[in-house]
């Protein structure tokens, strides 16, 4: 695939689109794709310009990133959504004021202290998954840790009944089906009910914490402070929805490359189990190499130059992440694994300026807590077909689809 002809949907770019982007980088770092309609900027000096703009790089973008459902079912999908709450931008496509206003509240809720309570919650999940694992059993990796982690984690945090897991995997796979990828007609109508069913259901726990409040993220949710108003319900679910995407996503497949790009490298996990700290660098590298939103669009409010190419207001711009984040220009080796760099924080794998993803530090908790638990009980992960791996179709969001491993369990 040349830089002429790169399609997003293509299989080949979105397995991997990583030599794409470096030539991108090298011939035009800002690069109009005119079949869909904006702007593909992938180097970190352009990103970070962008992203240091809020105010002319705009986080109100309503095309580009999801696909639309087909006519065939477009009554059928009006209908179950008029079931439900309609859809308010919180965090995720929003902008000052209302966005600093969410993110007000948000910020109390993942306050260092707050990260603190949570940790606890993520060791002992961690462990459970960690210690489940059969000694030379092989398993899907994702299935048996990485998805289930953050998902078993959030669901404590947010103070959701245990036999709820299941269920919070499948609001979360709805929240992010149509992100960078087509769906078919069924898989629309699927994720449209499994959207309402998570809608009513949070709906009704919010009302529960305002007459009965716990210890938990919800009831913080629905709290006050001073004179401020509180979040009606209908706002409150769609930010719930981007908390749960955002403390979920980047865990699951960031982790999941980990277990991969450790294949080989037993010495990685003793010297985790030996040296904790070792954990948290190891998941900072496989944040930055795997930027699980690979991407993220904005909408330039007026006319402006970027890298040399003059943008029209109201165009659309995808910031690459995972193309800025394998840089030469910033990282050495870039597509080389190496725990412990330097400048590892240097990534944009969570974005940067007023809009950096709120979940990052509850990320970087889990990856980190994860690595610790299994490299007490694992003295490595044999990955059954390293060459065969597969990533899901998007362009937007990239995790590998399953990861078989064999367990060696570390000896008694």
């Amino acid at each position: 695939m040349t830089t002429e002809t790169i399609d997003p949907y293509a299989e080949s770019f979105q397995h991997d689109p990583f030599p794409v982007y470096a030539s991108l980088r090298a011939q035009s770092p800002v690069h109009h794709l005119p079949e869909q309609g904006w702007y593909m900027v992938t180097s970190m000096d352009l990103v970070r310009e962008a992203l240091r703009q809020p105010d002319l790089y705009a986080n109100s973008v309503h095309s580009g990133r999801r696909t639309e459902p087909p006519a065939e079912v477009a009554d059928e999908i009006a209908a179950i959504r008029a079931q439900g709450f309609a859809y308010v931008p919180a965090l995720g496509l929003n902008d000052p004021p209302g966005h600093t206003r969410y993110r007000r509240l948000v910020n109390r809720a993942f306050t260092p202290r707050a990260i603190a309570w949570m940790e606890p919650l993520v060791d002992a999940v961690a462990e459970e998954l960690a210690e489940s694992l059969v000694d030379g059993s092989t398993v899907d990796i994702i299935d048996a840790v990485t998805r289930p982690l953050p998902v078993f984690a959030i669901l404590r945090i947010l103070g959701l009944p245990e036999d709820a897991r299941h269920d919070l995997i499948r609001w979360s796979d709805a929240a992010t089906a149509s992100l960078g990828r087509r769906l078919t007609a069924q898989e629309w109508l699927d994720t449209e009910r499994d959207g309402l069913d998570f809608q009513l259901t949070v709906a009704a726990a919010l009302d529960e914490r305002r007459e009965h409040p716990r210890e938990d993220l919800l009831s913080a949710l629905v709290s006050t402070e001073g004179d401020e108003a509180p979040l009606p319900t209908n706002e409150l679910v769609w930010l719930v929805r981007e908390l749960i995407v955002a403390g979920n996503e980047t865990t699951t497949r960031a982790l999941a490359e980990a277990v991969l790009l450790l294949d080989d490298r037993p010495e990685e996990w003793t010297r985790i189990r030996d040296d904790a700290s070792h954990a948290a660098e190891v998941a900072e590298e496989a944040i930055r190499m795997s930027s699980p939103a690979i991407g993220m669009f904005r909408r330039v409010t007026r006319d402006t130059t970027l890298g040399g190419v003059d943008i029209p207001a109201e165009s659309i711009v995808y910031l690459v992440y995972g193309a800025a984040n394998r840089d030469p220009a910033v990282f050495d080796d870039p597509d080389v694994f190496r725990p412990g760099r330097e400048n590892i924080r240097d990534h944009v794998a969570f974005g940067h300026g007023i809009h950096v993803c709120v979940g990052a530090g509850l990320a970087r908790l889990e990856a980190a807590s994860a690595l610790r638990a299994l490299a007490r009980v694992v003295e490595r992960f044999e990955v059954v077909d390293p060459e065969g791996t597969a990533y899901a179709p998007s362009f937007f969001l990239r995790g590998l689809v399953e990861l078989p491993v064999v367990v060696h369990r570390r000896s008694s």
